[in-house]
């Protein structure tokens, strides 16, 4: 049984990361959710391939995809509002 326990605490510390790094693909103890508003610090191509269909690829602007989520909300031009709005399409969710 301790060792179970010794076996959980070191893959749980191996997820955790400290909370300002940016991060290319979150891991599965940030990823809880598919809403788009409360993943702002993860990648768009890493939400995408997590929560979404791979039909949205087509639409999805491809020079966005390494930029994170908050980013594109920020954003103020047409191609930010397009992503942002394509990521919260329900059409595309998995």
């Amino acid at each position: 049984m301790r060792t179970l326990l010794c076996f959980i605490v070191a893959a749980v510390a191996f997820c955790i990361t400290p909370a300002g790094q940016d991060l290319d693909f979150i891991p599965s103890a940030y990823a809880a959710n598919c809403v788009a508003k409360e993943n702002l610090k993860e990648k768009a191509f890493s939400f995408i391939s997590r929560c979404r269909k791979g039909g949205i690829q087509r639409e999805f602007p491809g020079e966005l995809k390494e930029e994170s989520l908050g980013t594109i909300k920020n954003g103020s031009s047409a191609i930010h509002k397009k992503a942002w709005k394509l990521l919260n399409d329900n059409r595309f969710a998995k």
